[in-house]
């Protein structure tokens, strides 16, 4: 049963560009804030270090005591764990509800959870001097409303994979991640200046975006629960490929019950090959977030940048991903396409191969820490291998069945939340021993993820 909003939804060949066009104005609105909010925490909490209840903001040079450095660590991580257990906890009921109900009002429910924690946040920033800054860990009740970020990512998509064929489906999947990082690069650069003029107000501005995103996205998106072959004739020049490991009865299991339809997808995930994409499909992201977030808490410490230039480097690596998504992604598979008779699941794959180890090259140059100029080889050879978690995705629906993409991302969002956690709860405590001994030690763990990944990947024989 889908739910029925009276919404002046536009058609359903319109999905990709408005998916891409909101997407983009809403992860612009939480780029824009990432450095602003850093700096805010970090002078709040530097304040409070050193007796101080002026407004004016401090120079950050003074904020690079251990202790600071510690209690912000502690604030960002403890928040972030927050956020990431009640994304967890939500994630796979809210999948399965998709299924049922809808994506459309599955997505607007995360996107009004993640409003109401940024909301939140300039609350309590707002009023340091009467609220422990730590109470931003309470933001996590607010993402059980709705599941934020990851869920919103999956009711995204689960659209995709309704009514887009395989053939085109990796594609479709790298124009939205594509729209997510296009965001990023542009964030730092525009938070910049507007900082210098008011720390406020690229807070601000980022919330409004948010908010004006998400209302146009839940008011105009078509639902595509039950539109699976909506778009299979608009385009398609080349038959969809199905898997061998599909279930004879796909059609059949529209009908199952949801607990049915979940344990034979969940079964499913755990069967080989689709066992070994799963730590590309979950923990590449949560790997590679969790690292860029302490590697611009990490060049201030060590090289002396302005918190400013660090941020950049995360525009740097937007640029990177934009490239290879946009033009070295097809340009590969447009080669391959030539020159072999490789199905588009096979060059997936191949691709998804190449791509596991420019990942792997990636976290070893992050790890030293010693030289900017390795640091920066790091951040480009990530944005090279960033076609993991969406190529391997995108093989993992192929595997499993159309009729079982909610549940499918679901699970995927949960995982992934579970991987951040992970991630968070042993790359901060990491960090934090590294500011007395050696500040690579936590980007080991990304390292070992990048590998695990690169040989499970690679255990991959076909897919079709």
């Amino acid at each position: 049963m889908t739910l029925d909003f009276h919404r002046p939804a536009l058609p359903i060949q319109c999905l990709i560009p408005l998916l891409v066009v909101n997407l983009f104005i809403i992860n612009l609105g939480l780029s824009i804030a990432s450095y602003p909010a850093t700096k805010l925490m970090q002078d709040i909490i530097c304040k409070h270090h050193l007796g101080f209840t002026f407004d004016n903001l401090l120079p950050e040079s003074q904020c690079h005591d251990r202790a600071v450095q510690r209690e912000l660590n502690i604030v960002e991580i403890g928040a972030a764990v927050s956020e990431t257990v009640a994304g967890a906890l939500v994630s796979l009921p809210l999948g399965m509800l998709a299924d049922r109900i809808g994506r459309v009002p599955i997505l607007a429910l995360s996107i009004l959870s993640l409003f109401l924690s940024e909301s939140y946040f300039l609350l309590i920033c707002w009023r340091w001097r009467d609220i422990p800054l730590r109470a931003i860990w309470g933001s996590g009740a607010i993402i059980l409303l709705g599941g934020g970020r990851g869920v919103a990512e999956a009711m995204v998509f689960t659209s995709i994979s309704d009514v887009i064929p395989e053939s085109k489906r990796a594609t479709c999947f790298q124009w939205v991640v594509a729209a997510v990082f296009s965001a990023a690069l542009l964030g730092p650069l525009i938070a910049r200046p507007l900082t210098e003029i008011s720390i406020w107000r690229p807070l601000c501005i980022s919330l409004g975006l948010v908010a004006l995103g998400g209302i146009i996205l839940v008011t105009l998106m078509p639902e595509t629960l039950h539109n699976h072959d909506s778009l299979a004739q608009i385009g398609e020049d080349t038959p969809i490929i199905r898997s061998n490991h599909h279930y004879d009865n796909d059609d059949d299991s529209i009908y199952e019950t949801p607990m049915a339809s979940t344990k034979s997808t969940f079964k499913a995930l755990f069967r080989r090959p689709a066992l070994y994409l799963l730590p590309g499909a979950i923990l590449t992201m949560p790997a590679v977030s969790t690292q860029h977030g302490i590697l611009m808490r990490l060049m201030p410490i060590q090289f002396d940048w302005p918190l400013s230039r660090a941020a950049l480097l995360l525009s740097l690596n937007a640029a990177v991903i934009l490239l290879t998504l946009l033009v070295i992604l097809p340009l590969v598979s447009y080669a391959l396409y030539k020159r072999t008779s490789a199905s588009a699941l096979q060059r997936d794959r191949i691709l998804a191969r190449a791509s596991v180890i420019l990942f792997v090259l990636g976290s070893f140059f992050l790890m030293m820490v010693n030289e900017a100029s390795l640091i920066i080889i790091g951040v480009v050879l990530s944005g090279l291998g960033s076609g993991v978690p969406t190529l391997c995705r995108t093989l993992l629906v192929a595997l499993i069945g159309k009729h079982k993409t909610g549940s499918v991302f679901g699970m995927i969002a949960a995982g992934e939340v579970l991987g951040i956690l992970a991630c968070e709860l042993i790359i901060g405590p990491l960090f934090d021993i590294g500011l007395g001994t050696w500040l690579g030690l936590p980007f080991c763990l990304g390292l070992v993820i990048a590998v695990l990944t690169c040989s499970l990947t690679w255990l991959v024989r076909r897919v079709d």
